[in-house]
C-alpha cells in the first residue's frame, strides 16, 4: 500500500485536476516505479498451512481426510487442481508468493463459494422448518376433524332410543354386580372360616 500526499493543482483550488503535475509527483516519489516493482515481483505470500487452510474449500476431496500430509505438497495439489497460471506463483520453503491480484481472484472465488454453500445452508434450514410447520398444521387440522367427527357421533348416540334406554338401565345393572361381588367375597370368608376350623380341629 501506498500513501502519499499530491497536489490537483499550482493553484490550490478545488474541482482542477492537472494531470501532468500528478504524473510529475507520483514518478519523482516514486510511486509508479514501487508499482512497477510490485507488479513485476510477487508481493502477496502466504504460509503453506494457511493457504491450505483458506482455499481447500475450493478443491473439495483433492486432500485425503483423516491422515496427514505435508503442507508443501498440499499446497501443491491444491494449486495444480485450481489450474493457476505459473508465471502468477512461486512456491518457497515455507510460503507460496503470488503476483499482485492472482490472491484477490482466489479471495472473490472463495467468496463465491461461501455464498453459494451458505445459501444452500439456509435453503435446508427453510426447507425443513417448512417441513415441521407444515406436519404441525396438518397433525392440528386431523385434530380438529377427529374432535368434530367425535363431537357429531355424541350427539346422534346422545339421541339415540337405545342408548337412552342403556343410560337408564345401567345403574340397576351396577347394583346387581355389586351383589355379585358381595357375593363371591362372603363365599370366599365361609371358605376361609372352615379351613381354620379344620386346622384348628387336627391340631387338638
Amino acid at each position: 500500500h501506498f500513501v502519499r500526499c499530491i497536489l490537483p493543482n499550482d493553484q490550490k483550488k478545488p474541482g482542477r485536476f492537472d494531470t501532468m503535475l500528478v504524473l510529475d509527483q507520483l514518478r519523482c516519489n516514486g510511486v509508479l516505479e514501487g508499482i512497477r516493482i510490485c507488479r513485476a515481483g510477487f508481493p502477496n505470500r502466504l504460509p503453506f498451512a494457511e493457504f491450505r487452510q483458506r482455499y481447500e474449500i475450493l478443491c473439495p476431496g483433492i486432500l485425503p481426510q483423516g491422515l496427514f500430509m505435508d503442507s508443501r505438497k498440499a499446497t501443491q495439489l491444491l494449486i495444480q487442481e485450481l489450474a493457476l497460471d505459473p508465471s502468477q506463483f512461486r512456491i518457497g520453503v515455507s510460503k507460496v508468493f503470488f503476483k499482485a491480484g492472482t490472491l484477490a481472484e482466489l479471495e472473490e472465488i472463495r467468496d463465491q463459494k461461501l455464498s453459494r454453500l451458505i445459501m444452500s445452508f439456509q435453503a435446508s434450514c427453510r426447507s425443513f422448518l417448512a417441513r415441521r410447520a407444515h406436519e404441525r398444521r396438518v397433525a392440528k387440522l386431523k385434530a380438529v376433524r377427529m374432535i368434530q367427527r367425535n363431537a357429531r357421533l355424541y350427539v346422534t348416540l346422545r339421541e339415540w332410543p337405545w342408548w337412552k334406554l342403556f343410560s337408564k338401565v345401567k345403574p340397576i345393572l351396577n347394583v346387581s354386580r355389586l351383589d355379585d361381588e358381595i357375593q363371591v367375597k362372603n363365599d370366599t370368608i365361609r371358605s376361609l372360616e372352615v379351613r381354620a376350623l379344620e386346622v384348628t380341629t387336627e391340631r387338638e
